[in-house]
This record gives C-alpha cells, structure tokens and sequence, in this order.
C-alpha cells in the first residue's frame, strides 16, 4: 500500500514530498524496498524530501540534513554527520544512547530520566529542563533560542551552546 501512495505523491512531479512515518509497522524488508523506491523516484524526479520519522536508522539511511524535536519545538539541527557524530542537545544524547549497538556489551540501554511535559502546557523556560542532566539555574529562567555552535549544527541549550556557568 505504500509503495502505491509513494508513487501516486510523486506522479505529479512535487518538488517537495512530505513522508510522515512512511515505514512504520513495515517489515526490515519491505522497509528497505520502500525506502530505495523513494530514493530512486526523488532522483529521477529531483523532488526535495521531508522525512518525519522516529526511526534513527531511516534518517541515516536517507537524510543529509536532521532536526531533532521536543516538545514540538526543534532542539538541534545540523548535518547528518553533525547530529549523529557531534550531538550537543541533552535530548539528542538521550536518543542515541538508548539505541542498542551491537559493539557495545552493556546489559542495559540508557533511558531518558522523567517523563514528557504536557504539550498543551510549555513552561516558559527551557521544555527539556525537567528531564535534564546538565540543567543550570539560567535555564529555569527563559527559554534558550537556537544557537550556532558550529557551521551550520544549531542547537537549543545553554549549556551545550557554552553560555551557562556550571
């Protein structure tokens, strides 16, 4: 059923295709199919993609570009390399260390400490302060805005942007 809706979306030529979750509750299989059928489809028809998906391992197979999201807000965004090689955002930390690494012979993955706010109910300050490691008196005190940190990897936290003091 994907594959037809994927095609159907770009018959017309967009120049931009949307995918919202496009493999989820797929087999690794079909997965894989899907994921080369958008690949080679936005080739042939230079369509830009926005891929929303939970899947790390489907960002990193089709993404060059990754903006990481909390609380409805972009926390961090940057190259590919960027989030997956230098991540800065307690948040980003958090994600990847809970992913099981073959290499790694830990018993247990590493969970994000806390539960989600309420969306429908953002503090002023900084969204990911109750569940964070590095939380600093500042951030209690307003909302951080995105901060270049290097070329072209933004981020949304004092503390990994250097401006608290510790």
């Amino acid at each position: 059923m994907q594959r037809i809706i994927i095609a159907i979306a770009l018959a017309c030529k967009p120049k931009l295709l949307i995918a919202d979750e496009p493999t989820t509750a797929l087999d690794v299989t079909i997965q894989a199919q899907i994921l080369e059928m958008m690949k080679e489809l936005q080739r042939e028809n230079e369509t830009a993609m926005l891929m929303i998906t939970h899947d790390l391992g489907v960002v990193a197979d089709m993404c060059d570009k990754c903006a990481v999201i909390y609380a409805g807000e972009i926390v961090e965004h940057g190259s590919l390399e960027d989030i997956f090689d230098r991540p800065k955002h307690p948040y980003t930390i958090g994600l990847f260390g809970s992913i099981p690494n073959l290499d790694d012979d830990r018993k247990r993955l590493q969970a994000i400490p806390g539960l989600m706010i309420d969306p429908t109910e953002l503090p002023k300050h900084c969204s990911y302060y109750s569940r964070c490691s590095n939380k600093m008196p500042q951030c209690e005190e307003y909302d951080p805005v995105l901060v270049e940190v290097e070329p072209g990897h933004y981020v949304k936290c004092l503390y990994a942007a250097g401006r608290g003091e510790n």
